[in-house]
């Protein structure tokens, strides 16, 4: 009763869980029974005057092997069932890895056609920018070649062209 009273007060320091430590009072007290039943057993005079060959001795030993095996019996029972539990999250963790996989090759594909695409739109926009510079040349050189004078009747012709295109464009 004192080992039972100092680990319940200590159960934290020691790591024991509450259906650990009813587990081990049941076993105390299941022991505790059974040697009583022993002790009443080999103290009854029926038992003592009986033919049977069995000593003292070797009933204990029967009845602590029965103890033993019934607690080695449910303490099996015990791990088979944590065992089972485990493998149903194991097989959930599993699902789940197959999950990420599926994912991640999903992500790495679309990566890869993401690439593709700025690869493409790159090279348009290089191209685009050797048009760009080979115009603005272009209208360099005939800015060097036309005067102030020139440039403004230039610039009043592309205006007036423009305004056409405008008024064609929405009047049809």
């Amino acid at each position: 009763a004192v080992v039972s009273t100092q680990s319940t007060g200590d159960r934290h320091r020691f790591n024991i869980t509450e259906d650990e430590l009813c587990n081990r009072k049941s076993f105390i007290q299941m022991s505790k029974d059974q040697c009583s039943a022993v002790r009443v057993q080999l103290n009854n005079p029926q038992f003592a005057s009986s033919n049977i060959s069995i000593d003292r001795y070797t009933a204990a030993q029967q009845s602590n092997n029965r103890s033993n095996e019934m607690f080695i019996e449910k303490t099996m029972a015990q791990q088979q069932q944590i065992m089972r539990e485990q493998d149903e999250q194991l097989d959930v963790v599993g699902q789940s890895i197959g999950r990420l996989k599926q994912i991640g090759t999903a992500i790495g594909d679309e990566v890869e056609d993401q690439n593709q695409l700025l690869d493409d739109f790159y090279s348009d926009m290089s191209q685009t920018e050797k048009r760009m510079q080979s115009v603005q040349k272009k209208v360099d050189k005939i800015l060097e070649k036309v005067d102030g004078k020139k440039q403004n009747v230039i610039i009043g012709i592309l205006l007036i062209v423009m305004i056409i295109v405008v008024i064609l464009f929405f009047s049809t």
